[in-house]
């Protein structure tokens, strides 16, 4: 066999279900729960009191939340498990375990106190999650916009950091920019080295849709259950439910790569919706 094919039992199951027109099965499948699926939620932190006494009230018990706050000159402090200041993180955590209620979730704090970030933190932390942490899905629901990063060797220690999570598996998603395609946000714009993820509102959290439109590859539900009354549809919200439905997939499936989670996600959406610009 070729070194970094893709093995044969994959591509018969997926050719199978093809066949059948039984492959959003894999996502309906009890089983599919992210059990042994760990998620690096880089964003600004979670409220997991707020977290626990929602799930409680649906019976739903989820692992332990691993809190990190990254701080300047590579600083990774464990013990910052307060109450973040933006809800953000929160609600993109809800999301994930919404979909995917027993994976671990891994909470890279990378704004602090403030409603930025800088590429160092993103990248330390994503450095982090995929070498310490060994997650195999990094939840990116944010950006860098392109005039914060004009430097082009800034923009190449960007794509080698998602060429890194490529090489050993990790499975990358990031929300493109609200203001799509008017504004671009980094790493979204890297669409062939993740999954990059663009809002819609469709049917509802279990749905998404392949759509390659302007640089985003994926159309993903804009909504959330904790986000603000009134609030607009947001990438952020669409990348999260894209990535929980992934975890479900890879806790069926621990050693899917990149390349074989896309064709999965392509073809699932492709039972759901013709190609054709339409939803429905």
């Amino acid at each position: 066999m070729i070194e970094g094919a893709p093995s044969f039992d994959f591509f018969k199951a997926l050719q199978n279900l093809i066949k059948l027109g039984f492959l959003n099965g894999l996502i309906e499948n009890p089983l599919a729960d992210g059990s042994n699926v760990n998620i690096a939620l880089i964003d600004t932190g979670v409220n997991a009191v707020k977290l626990q006494r929602k799930f409680d009230g649906k019976g739903v018990n989820f692992k332990p939340i691993i809190h990190a706050l990254f701080k300047p000159d590579g600083i990774v402090d464990y013990s910052s498990t307060g109450s973040p200041l933006l809800p953000h993180g929160t609600v993109v955590a809800d999301i994930l375990l919404t979909h995917a209620p027993q994976a671990q979730i891994y909470s890279a704090n990378v704004f602090d106190l403030r409603s930025f970030t800088e590429l160092d933190r993103l990248l330390h932390a994503i450095h982090v999650a995929i070498h310490d942490w060994k997650c195999k899905v990094i939840n990116l629901s944010l950006g860098l916009p392109e005039e914060r990063l004009q430097q082009p060797w800034r923009r190449l220690q960007f794509l080698n950091a998602l060429e890194d999570a490529y090489r050993n598996d990790v499975l990358v998603f990031a929300a493109g920019h609200n203001d799509h395609p008017l504004g671009r946000s980094f790493p979204a714009v890297f669409e062939s080295s993740l999954f990059s993820v663009n809002k819609k509102l469709l049917e509802g959290m279990l749905k998404f849709k392949y759509f390659p439109d302007a640089g985003l590859e994926f159309l993903g539900h804009g909504h959330a259950d904790l986000a603000p009354l009134g609030s607009d549809l947001a990438t952020s919200w669409a990348t999260a439910h894209l990535a929980g439905t992934a975890a479900k997939i890879v806790s069926l499936y621990p050693k899917i790569k990149p390349f074989e989670m896309k064709s999965i996600l392509y073809w699932v959406s492709r039972e759901w919706y013709e190609q054709s610009g339409c939803d429905s």
